[in-house]
């Protein structure tokens, strides 16, 4: 038995663990038991569980029967009596492999993941290359996180047999530990057995979009249109990966943006005539994340995404008889909040965002229900569920979620970002609560009619009216920052600069940014900064995840710091990602931080202020290049906000120059950073548009 259907082991047996002693009598119990495994094997669940349940009526003993009557039990969702079955006949016939491996099954289905896996060892132990028993034992293992020996487990089975299905399944674990070069080598292998194995040329093609090889990606979505012409998750993935992570020097961004918008009209237009068998191979699967690291509105670009993401969420939905959702009527009753994130730990979201409202709404006023979506806890999660009224997690399917929130009755269902995970768009994309809001954990307009408001923030949306142009939701600017911030306390640790490979004395300047958020077109700035500043050294760090997009962002730095006669190696430092103490310790010793233009920081800004660092900064034209503009402004450190380049050049000289003018910034901030503290002004607004909201005013 494993999740992919009935047992594969069929065989009559020659003896049972209590045969009838007439031969006739033997003979006819056999052919029972084998009538009952044929229909087994043809999905006749029913009809085979009669007659496992007749041979047992007769001979309580017979192990066939015990056994595979348990796995009916499993396949109908009936573990516990599957459980029991089981090992009933593991305790007549101890050394079947298969039986250990089942029970297995049986025991991860209700959450036993320890004990599901010791009965895989033990089937494995039995025949230590009993396929079914490595395969189960991988899915047990990926799902208790441990994907590093899940991995292994695929290893062993290509040993045995190298198969497309396995190398593809071994690629998705590499991936998924960011082992992208690796994850690529099994793709490779998987499509070279199997040509026409779907699933191994779309994450082939999505890793490597992820790496930053979008044209690469582009021939292996291709590639999948021209093996199936019907598929619209392969059409939508070739549209979006023809985005570059990472732009070239030389890449037209008005060209990127115009081919977007016509294959998303034509993708649109194809919907038309063409079904889409399940929806869910489409939404979320691949979304247009960076089009937000182009500084232009795209609201003309995700609104008709957002509607197509809705139309088809729409269809899933009427398939899958999702219920409609009750009236729920505001009186004495507490206003219920669902939040739906899959960041429910510690994560930039978290962090900005969604740890104020559980901090500081107002618990006799307002419920707080939460569908945790992820697989991280942390203290952070415990947090979360010391504060709400019912905090839901686990894995779940996209359906099994979308019940659990219409049934929970929530009165508004706020999603803090969309973006960054597959199944929050899926759910987002519904209408499961009769209103709907979403937040700047990824700071864009939506784009779908199912998201009513748009929490933001008066410090990032300046003026209102022109801010609203920018989305399809309504805007709701929050006072201030929009958000309560806690600050956190972290470990002092002591980092010698030296010894991670920077010179002493020289002004170091910190450039955090993840890599897609330097734009080619600010690539100058850094230059103009270096021929000013001789020693100026220019700190970054590769990100976890994709190693690949950092490589490629100094390879383009690197040249145009050549190009001006400048040496990049005096002036381009990159070193791993650090710690948040090792990280303190770096910025506490450091002359500037270098806010990334167009797309701006807000948590890494944050954590430069508490360590007193100066940050330089243009404003830009669109909230998500206004976190740091609005964060200085509101400690009255004006001066920091620049309005263009060419300022933003003259600001960062003078501070990596003048140490007196550095010091005079670093004790303005100290002074004034208690003012970007335990902000209550944003709940208490939220808390008023929340029951307005719901009040129908």
């Amino acid at each position: 038995m494993t999740k992919r259907g009935p047992p594969n082991i069929f065989e009559v047996p020659q003896r049972t663990a209590s045969a009838p002693s007439a031969p006739n009598a033997m003979a006819a119990l056999i052919m029972q038991v084998q009538r009952a495994m044929a229909l087994h094997q043809q999905g006749k669940l029913t009809e085979a569980a009669d007659i496992y349940s007749a041979v047992l009526r007769s001979t309580p003993q017979q192990v066939e029967s015990l056994h595979y009557l348990g796995v009916v039990r499993h396949q109908l969702g009936r573990h516990d009596e599957a459980v029991e079955l089981i090992q009933k006949a593991i305790k007549l016939k101890q050394n079947d492999p298969s039986a250990h491996s089942n029970l297995g099954l049986a025991l991860y289905a209700l959450g036993q993941q320890q004990a599901a896996l010791e009965s895989y060892d033990r089937a494995l132990a039995l025949d230590r290359n009993f396929v079914d028993a490595l395969i189960n034992r991988a899915i047990a293992l990926k799902g208790m996180g441990r994907l590093a020996e899940a991995v292994g487990c695929y290893d062993r089975l290509i040993a045995l047999r190298p198969t497309a299905k396995w190398f593809n399944a071994r690629g998705c674990l590499q991936a998924a530990l960011l082992r992208y070069d690796e994850a690529l080598a099994s793709f490779e292998q998987a499509v070279k057995l199997q040509p026409d194995l779907l699933d191994a040329w779309s994450n082939k093609g999505g890793t490597h979009y992820l790496v930053g090889q979008h044209r690469q990606a582009v021939e292996a979505f291709e590639r999948g249109i021209h093996l199936v012409p019907g598929s619209a998750g392969f059409r939508l993935k070739r549209l979006v990966s023809r985005i570059p992570i990472i732009q070239d020097a030389n890449d037209d961004v008005a060209a990127i943006r115009a081919n977007f918008a016509s294959d998303l009209a034509a993708f649109g237009q194809w919907l038309d005539h063409n079904p889409v068998p399940n929806p869910l191979d489409v939404v979320g699967s691949c979304q247009p994340f960076y089009l937000a690291y182009h500084a232009q509105n795209n609201r003309e670009l995700l609104a008709p995404y957002g509607q197509i993401c809705a139309r088809l969420m729409a269809q899933w939905a009427q398939q899958n008889g999702l219920a409609p959702l009750p009236a729920r009527s505001i009186g004495v009753s507490k206003i219920r909040v669902g939040v739906v994130s899959a960041h429910v730990a510690d994560h930039p979201v978290w962090t900005a965002i969604v740890r104020g409202w559980f901090q500081e709404l107002d618990a006799t006023r307002f419920e707080l229900h939460v569908f945790h979506l992820g697989t991280t806890e942390d203290a952070q999660t415990a947090l979360a569920k010391a504060r709400a009224t019912v905090f839901h997690s686990g894995t779940k399917t996209t359906l099994e979620w979308a019940r659990l929130i219409v049934a929970s009755e929530v009165d508004v269902l706020l999603y803090p970002e969309l973006g960054m995970d597959q199944l929050t768009p899926q759910l987002a994309a519904m209408r499961l609560a009769h209103r709907q809001a979403a937040s700047w954990g990824h700071p864009e307009t939506t784009g779908l009619p199912t998201i009513d408001l748009y929490l933001s923030a008066e410090g990032f949306e300046e003026p209102l009216a022109q801010a609203q142009a920018c989305y399809t939701e309504r805007l709701v600017p929050l006072p201030n920052l929009g958000c309560y911030y806690e600050p956190d306390a972290v470990p002092v640790q002591e980092v010698n600069l030296a010894d991670l490979g920077l010179k002493a004395g020289a002004p170091l300047l910190v450039c955090p940014g993840s890599p897609y958020k330097y734009a080619p077109e600010h690539d100058h700035v850094l230059v103009d900064i270096a021929k000013r500043v001789p020693g100026a050294q220019f700190l970054f760090f590769t990100v976890p995840g994709p190693q690949n997009l950092s490589h490629l962002l100094q390879k383009r730095l690197s040249e145009r710091f050549q190009a001006a006669g400048l040496e990049p190696a005096r002036h381009l430092v990159v070193m791993p990602w650090q710690t948040r103490p090792q990280f303190y310790s770096i910025m506490r010793q450091a002359d500037v931080f270098l806010d990334t233009i167009g797309f701006s920081g807000f948590n890494t800004v944050m954590q430069a202020v508490d360590c007193a660092l100066p940050v330089v900064t243009v404003q830009g034209e669109f909230m998500r290049g206004r976190f740091a503009s609005a964060i200085l402004k509101r400690m009255g450190l004006d001066e920091l906000v620049q309005q263009g380049k060419d300022a933003y050049v003259e600001s960062a000289v003078r501070l990596a120059s003048d140490p007196a003018y550095t010091g005079l910034m670093k004790a303005k901030m100290t002074a004034q950073r208690a003012v970007l503290y335990r902000d209550t002004a944003p709940v208490r607004a939220l808390e008023k548009v929340l029951q307005d909201w719901c009040e129908g005013q």
